[in-house]
């Protein structure tokens, strides 16, 4: 295992140090990386886990790398583990003896490799109309666009009664906006106020992600969203992606939005250790942890 201090700064998208931050270690196979977060639960029990807001550790590569960088993961001293392996996990790889394995998913777009998004004419409609008749986009990288974009965030997740954990995602947007595989897009209303917002990550396997997101509630914010995608997505075809991650969502709502720009299920993977007390001492802890997709 080796530690962020000592890994190479070339990195980019979740096994970045831009993303991993202080608590991140970097295990390396090749020429693939996956990073990870180490911490630890109540400031007692060790914990290695995918990094905060990051979708997957990033696992990519052959079937042989992709064993031997899960061996090294799974080989560490930490009481709790959980690691979301991506969409590109080997299905034959199996997770080690005494760990629980929990599907979950996320939504995709797929374009051939000099061809366009399949996206419902609904929501380019939807998203032709904003444009005409309500805002404008931007699609930008400095530190007000990214502001934008965490200021929304919080009042998204304050209106849903869901904790933002604000001084954490700060700490890691400022890190963000300076790296070239990250953008923002912002939709302004008629009158020049923000009201949606989002950010995005682009993975050396020519995957973008829908990483961070937020709206004001308003009868043009759902057409101002879908605006704000559709132009997302088409930067991520300019910077050369074939594949476009929503991100997934537990939210059956979200997760029916998602599905209404043409994105497929895509099953991903979740390995978690835990002694066999855990469960019983944290049963809420545990039920967020091993929640599995409807979808399987």
């Amino acid at each position: 295992m080796a530690l962020l201090a000592s890994s190479p700064s070339q990195q980019s998208g979740f096994a970045s140090c831009a993303w991993l931050g202080d608590q991140g270690v970097l295990f390396q196979c090749s020429d693939v990386a996956v990073g990870l977060t180490k911490t630890s639960l109540k400031g007692i029990f060790s914990l290695l886990c995918t990094p905060p807001w990051a979708l997957h550790i990033g696992l990519d590569g052959n079937q042989s790398t992709q064993r031997t960088l899960l061996s090294q993961c799974t080989t560490t001293s930490s009481v709790l583990c959980v690691l979301d392996l991506g969409p590109a996990a080997h299905e034959n790889i199996q997770a080690p003896q005494g760990w629980c394995e929990v599907i979950r998913h996320t939504r995709q777009c797929q374009r051939p490799a000099h061809g366009v998004w399949s996206i419902g004419k609904s929501r380019q409609k939807q998203a032709t109309r904003f444009l005409q008749d309500e805002g404008s986009i931007d699609i930008r990288q400095d530190e007000d666009a990214w502001t934008a974009v965490m200021s929304l965030h919080k009042l998204s997740r304050a209106r849903k009664s869901l904790a933002h954990h604000g001084k954490e995602l700060a700490e890691l947007l400022a890190r963000l906006k300076s790296q070239p595989w990250t953008f923002a897009v912002l939709a302004h209303d008629r009158e020049g106020h923000c009201v949606a917002s989002g950010g995005f990550v682009v993975l050396p396997n020519s995957t973008c992600v829908y990483a961070f997101g937020g709206q004001v509630r308003s009868n043009s914010s759902g057409r101002a969203s879908v605006a704000m995608l559709l132009a997302a997505m088409e930067e991520a075809k300019s910077r050369g992606c074939t594949t476009f991650d929503f991100g997934g969502s537990q939210d059956v709502g979200v997760d029916q939005f998602y599905a209404e720009f043409g994105a497929d299920v895509v099953p991903m993977r979740r390995w978690v250790k835990a002694p066999w007390w855990f469960q019983k001492c944290f049963p809420a802890l545990w039920s967020t942890w091993t929640k599995s997709s409807r979808h399987f």
